[in-house]
């Protein structure tokens, strides 16, 4: 399974997936882009998975017809530390994520 973690996100969280390929969006090089541009690419990219904690990303784009399932994280901060309580249920949600869905963690 190919997972994207958005840029708001610390980079260690690629380490809760080690069963996968898991990049950032800075390494895929499109750090900055607009929310629009960076979704259709994830599209383009065949990714399986995007990770954001951006709650207002589902409000302000479409995901219905996308090609990649969303996990949206609600956590009192980004911090690494913060996250790490929700590492059982990110792992778990990996690969029952549908495509076109957006999923919350926690539910």
């Amino acid at each position: 399974m190919k997972i994207i973690i958005d840029e708001c996100l610390p980079k260690r969280l690629i380490h809760f997936f080690s069963d996968h390929e898991v990049w950032t969006v800075p390494q895929i090089g499109l750090n900055g882009a607009k929310d629009s541009v960076l979704l259709d690419e994830l599209d383009k990219r065949n990714i399986d998975l995007f990770i954001t904690i951006d709650g207002n990303i589902e409000y302000q784009q479409a995901f219905i017809n996308r090609t990649f399932g969303t996990i949206i994280i609600r956590s009192v901060s980004n911090r690494f530390e913060d996250l790490s309580a929700l590492k059982e249920e990110l792992v778990n949600s990996v690969g029952i994520i549908k495509n076109g869905r957006v999923c919350h963690i926690p539910k």
